[in-house]
């Protein structure tokens, strides 16, 4: 899956991150103590699942927003993520999945209409889709920032917890991570820990 040689979309950002999934009930006191400050936000989201899992692609509003995994390190993963708004921009077969879904014509705050476009896609697309409803608090601690959720999967109706820290600085990022005592737990993704094809 290549990248196109336009421009790769608005804003990128490559961030290292840690991400664990259920309960680390320590962990979520210890890191709300650490924090000087907290938002909370509740966001609707469309995964784009692929066989390749170092893209994770999501459909948030009427925008697409693509990461891609471009190094890992002390157990941490590296994403690369950017936000398109045309499909000129985006990499394959994103780009197709762009026009097929007619992002540019959604209408803002119309969840309804994006629905009804992922039904009409070509089952042959090799692309599996999965709506989640997710309710965060984030927290900054010194430069990094981190999060608890609750993902909601739309058709299956189950709700699993994740907890993630990110920066871009790889030393501080692992020292917080041991703080937490995350040491061991593995790094998974979203866009993998929703796959129905796969287990955690």
């Amino acid at each position: 899956m290549a990248n196109k040689s336009k421009n790769s979309g608005e804003s990128v950002k490559a961030r290292y991150e840690y991400r664990v999934w259920g309960q680390h009930r320590k962990a979520r006191k210890l890191l709300a103590q650490l924090a000087s400050s907290t938002t909370r936000e509740r966001i609707e989201d469309c995964y784009l699942l692929v066989a390749d899992p170092s893209w994770n692609a999501k459909v948030r509003n009427d925008a697409l927003k693509i990461k891609q995994l471009v190094a890992e390190d002390e157990g941490f993963e590296r994403w690369a993520s950017a936000t398109h708004r045309s499909s000129d921009t985006a990499p394959s077969p994103f780009d197709t999945l762009f026009d097929e879904l007619q992002l540019d014509r959604l209408r803002p705050g119309k969840p309804k209409d994006l629905v009804k476009a992922v039904s009409k896609l070509d089952p042959e697309s090799g692309v599996r889709t999965v709506f989640v409803t997710k309710h965060r608090r984030r927290y900054r601690v010194g430069n990094l920032r981190a999060e608890v959720t609750d993902v909601t999967i739309t058709e299956t109706n189950d709700t699993i917890r994740t907890l993630s820290i990110e920066g871009d600085d790889l030393d501080e990022l692992v020292a917080l991570r041991k703080k937490l005592g995350l040491r061991d737990a593995p790094n998974t993704p979203v866009h993998q820990a929703i796959d129905s094809e796969n287990e955690l």
